[in-house]
């Protein structure tokens, strides 16, 4: 079998037109080439062509293949508004050093800028909103300066009559995204551009949220003309009041779209999350795959929140496993991923109860194909004692299980027999199926052919509650009668739950 080295010395000699001895060489010089995939490989010798270089440069520079293509781009963009003549590979690799380590007259004297140039209108001119009045801002001789503090007083400069922007916040803005200090003007430029005039995000949404300088123009305008809307809502909203979308890859974004279609996510549940679109296509599509398995997500899969419990992954499975341990079965979405001081309460909570009746009456709407209107659910359901009391995984399997004999309507008009354990439901069926049994109950004498299978149903509930004196009792199991089944698939759950969390 081909080791991951060999397949790169394949990949070198084919690509860059090499024997394998010179592929070695390469690979010793740079060790990054024994890892690099074909798709990055790929990448940084299409980078090297839109710069002006042939693949001989990869041969002779190895050392591109350990920086990141977008930062070839940059760091050329960045030499290129500078003025620097002849750009050379190696000045992209001694980037740092030509840019903050050699003054301007440093950089005059090498012959890599011309004297007549003036560095700074140069730099300038990169910026469409820049004042023709605005004239200089060094005062001194420039070429004492370096690049890097020249172009640094140029942002800070730009920022302050774009943004309003002051000192403090600038500097404060560059300790957090260190590599705004390193962009290209004109990126910047358009960038800014881009928000202020298509998106219209204000500007102090932009002071306090300052990596949107890093977004990507091209990236925004694909998101703009080609991604447009997430559940029907405009791109541009949605970046308006969620600005971290800005900062996704449009591709990614795309393959984000394919996966909650492929499985079958509502625009409702979309549009109540568009921060799922933050997470990567493969997590994403690893939580939906393990939530499909796990009967408590399984539950919640077409309620609109239901991407809240796969963004927030993580704090929903720590809850659910916690609340398993401390034997509370009655957790609702709200108290999976809702805020930390609901959960806190409905942990700290004697018994066990369902924190939203929504939820509970959702789950039955569901099961039931949305037949009936969740009120008239609520009016019947409202009438047993128990009814919040009920795990949803235990109603949803006794759900599952009646709908295989009885239609959505005969289990609606008798929805409480939902919260009895099956166990109880199925050995109570039998009886109505058996005449000797009934001799031991007062209808013995119906003649049961001729019942509907909503009175059936109704007679299951009766004799369900006939023991317990009709006070509501009847919910309850003990441990040792608890449905095989079910306590099987109860078991099962914590194992689910804990391949979700490692997602």
């Amino acid at each position: 079998m081909c080791t991951i080295t060999e397949n790169n010395i394949y990949l070198l000699c084919k690509h860059l037109d090499i024997d394998e001895c010179q592929a070695k060489l390469l690979q010793l010089k740079q060790p990054v080439l024994k890892e690099i995939s074909e798709k990055e490989f790929k990448t940084v010798t299409e980078t090297v062509k839109e710069l002006g270089f042939s693949t001989q440069t990869l041969i002779l520079n190895p050392a591109l293949f350990g920086v990141l293509p977008i930062t070839l781009k940059y760091r050329y963009k960045v030499l290129e508004e500078c003025g620097l003549q002849n750009i050379k590979p190696g000045d992209l690799l001694r980037y740092l050093n030509i840019v903050k380590q050699k003054t301007i007259g440093q950089l005059r004297s090498d012959g890599q800028i011309p004297y007549y140039l003036n560095i700074e209108n140069r730099l300038a001119s990169c910026m469409t909103q820049w004042p023709t009045s605005l004239t200089t801002l060094i005062y001194g001789d420039v070429n004492n300066f370096s690049l890097y503090s020249l172009r640094l007083k140029i942002i800070q400069r730009y920022l302050e009559l774009v943004l309003d922007l002051s000192s403090d916040e600038f500097y404060r803005g560059l300790k957090t995204y260190p590599t705004i200090k390193h962009r290209p003007l004109e990126i910047i430029n358009e960038t800014l551009n881009i928000l202020q005039t298509q998106i219209m995000i204000p500007n102090f949404k932009i002071k306090s949220n300052l990596y949107l300088i890093h977004a990507d123009p091209e990236n925004l305008k694909n998101l703009i003309y080609n991604f447009r809307f997430i559940g029907g809502i405009d791109i541009k909203e949605i970046i308006r009041s969620h600005p971290k979308i800005a900062m996704k890859n449009f591709s990614n974004m795309v393959e984000i779209r394919k996966i909650l279609q492929e499985f079958d996510v509502s625009n409702e549940a979309q549009i109540r999350c568009f921060e799922i679109y933050t997470l990567s296509p493969e997590t994403i599509r690893a939580r939906l795959e393990n939530a499909k398995k796990t009967p408590e997500f399984i539950t919640y899969f077409n309620h609109p929140r239901f991407l809240k419990m796969i963004h927030h992954n993580k704090k929903t499975t720590k809850r659910l496993i916690n609340l398993y341990s401390q034997n509370k079965k009655c957790v609702s979405l709200n108290i999976l991923s809702g805020s930390f001081s609901n959960y806190e309460t409905f942990e700290k909570m004697h018994g066990d109860r369902l924190g939203k009746a929504k939820d509970l009456l959702f789950c039955i709407c569901e099961i039931l194909g949305n037949t009936s209107s969740a009120s008239d659910i609520r009016k019947i359901l409202r009438r047993h004692p128990f009814w919040l009391n009920m795990p949803l995984v235990q109603i949803k399997y006794v759900a599952e299980q009646l709908l295989k004999k009885f239609s959505p309507e005969d289990v609606f008009e008798n929805c409480t027999i939902l919260l009895y354990p099956w166990n109880k439901i199925r050995d109570t069926m039998v009886i109505l199926h058996h005449r000797e049994l009934l001799k031991l109950h007062p209808f013995d004498h119906l003649d049961m052919s001729r019942l509907s299978d909503s009175q059936k149903l109704s007679l299951v509930l009766y004799l369900l509650e006939k023991k317990h004196y009709f006070t509501g009792n009847g919910v309850w199991t003990e441990d040792k009668n608890k449905n095989t089944e079910l306590t099987i698939q109860t078991k099962n759950i914590s194992k689910s739950i804990l391949k979700i969390a490692q997602n």
